[in-house]
Order: C-alpha cells, then sequence, then structure tokens
C-alpha cells in the first residue's frame, strides 16, 4: 500500500522528504553555513539577494536549488554563509537594457525562443547566458 500512496503523492504534486542519514541528538545544534533542506535557525527576511554571486567558484544569476531541496540566495556577491530561502520577491529581476546576438534588446523578446518571451538576467546575455521567461 505505501508504494502505491507514494505514487499517488508524486503523481498529485506532492513532494516528499525522506531523511536517509541518521541522526544524532547528540549534536551541536546552531546555524547551518551551508543550504541546506532545514536551513538556517534565523532566516532573515528583510536583506535582499545579491545577484549575481559566487558559491563553490559557480556563478549564479538567481536563486538556485545547488546544494538544496529549496530555491536560495545569497546575501552577499561571494557566498560566505549568509543565505536565505526565495520567496517570490527574492528571484532576480530582468536587466535593461541588455546584449543579445550583439543587438540591445530595452524589453523581453521572443528573438531565439518559439513561444515565450524572455529577458537577460545580466547586462550581456552572449557573455553570460544568464535568462528567465517574461
Amino acid at each position: 500500500m505505501a508504494l502505491q500512496l507514494g505514487l499517488f503523492l508524486i503523481w498529485a504534486g506532492v513532494s516528499v522528504f525522506l531523511q536517509l542519514d541518521p541522526v544524532n541528538g547528540d549534536q551541536d545544534k546552531g546555524v547551518s553555513t551551508e543550504p541546506t533542506q532545514d536551513g538556517p535557525a534565523e532566516l532573515p527576511e528583510d536583506e535582499e539577494c545579491v545577484f549575481p554571486f559566487v558559491y563553490r567558484n559557480r556563478k549564479h544569476f538567481d536563486c538556485t536549488v545547488h546544494g538544496s531541496l529549496f530555491p536560495w540566495c545569497s546575501l552577499d556577491a561571494d557566498y560566505v554563509g549568509r543565505w536565505k530561502y526565495c520567496a517570490q520577491r527574492d528571484y532576480a529581476k530582468c536587466v535593461f537594457p541588455f546584449i543579445y546576438g550583439g543587438k540591445k534588446y530595452e524589453t523581453c523578446t521572443k528573438t531565439g525562443s518559439i513561444w515565450k518571451s524572455w529577458c537577460s538576467l545580466s547586462p550581456n546575455y552572449d557573455k553570460d547566458r544568464a535568462w528567465k521567461y517574461c
């Protein structure tokens, strides 16, 4: 029965987290410096995400799930352990104007896309390749 219930939950769009690692109740409790599914003890809700930010030698132009089950962002340009989970208001905004294919765009464009308009998350898409749908 559990397998059928699990398949139903996935089909219905509900995600379930299974703890696979043993839990040691004697470990010191503290604020995590790595983004995880548990997150830090106190989330800095009022601080703004910084884009782009570098985490483990990779530049991120938007909230990421790198190392976590949920989208998060750094609160510093170079990640130093200060982060928060992303709320809708935290995701990166379009950057205008931006360069794509050597041409300047002042608004979202369908150029290079089949159906949806998109924008760059940096001033130069040709260099950074960071984008999102509008």
